[in-house]
């Protein structure tokens, strides 16, 4: 009975563990990453180890694969136009310019706020510190006397970014 039901998952497509299997737009697939910026820098990953050498370990969040859909606009253009073709086992390394990942950065998305809005909303009033926003999330840079300004950018925007990826799993998407 076991052996029947195996059958029937593997040839429904549930899953593809298949070595052979080629990421296709549509596809669920997972991934372990580790993102850099020009210099090296790792900004992101999903490994542990790396987190830990690179100063970015946080014990309240899971290091594991990502998994997204291909195509999906679940991710930044160029990581999703990075991994297709790709099979399970195979690594690569794809450098992207802001316009496959986060964007230009845009001045018009600094936005001055009267700061005794931001004072009434309780908020921390630092440099650095993000916030979120009707608008989303902003991050404070800079305070003066009136205004505190707030910067709708990614972090990331205006970035060339390098990612090594790792292709974990592919579950392929149906062929209705």
């Amino acid at each position: 009975m076991i052996l029947i039901i195996l059958i029937i998952a593997f040839s429904s497509g549930c899953t593809d563990n298949d070595p052979s299997a080629i990421v296709e737009k549509g596809d669920n697939i997972s991934v372990n990453y580790i993102g850099k910026y020009d210099n090296g820098t790792v900004f992101d990953t999903s490994l542990i180890d790396v987190a830990k050498e690179s100063g970015l370990y946080d014990a309240s969040r899971n290091y594991e694969p990502m998994s997204f859909v291909v195509g999906a606009e679940q991710m930044i253009s160029g990581f999703d136009n990075g991994v297709l073709n790709m099979t399970i086992g195979e690594k690569k390394t794809f450098k992207l310019s802001p316009d496959e990942a986060y964007g230009e950065y845009n001045p018009e998305y600094l936005v001055p706020v009267p700061r005794s809005d931001m004072e009434n909303a309780s908020i921390v009033l630092e440099i650095g510190n993000q916030v979120g926003t009707m608008m989303g999330i902003a991050t404070i840079v800079d305070i003066n006397d009136t205004n505190v300004t707030l910067d709708f950018n990614s972090p990331l925007a205006g970035k060339n970014l390098t990612f090594d990826v790792e292709v974990v799993s592919i579950d392929k998407a149906s062929k209705e």
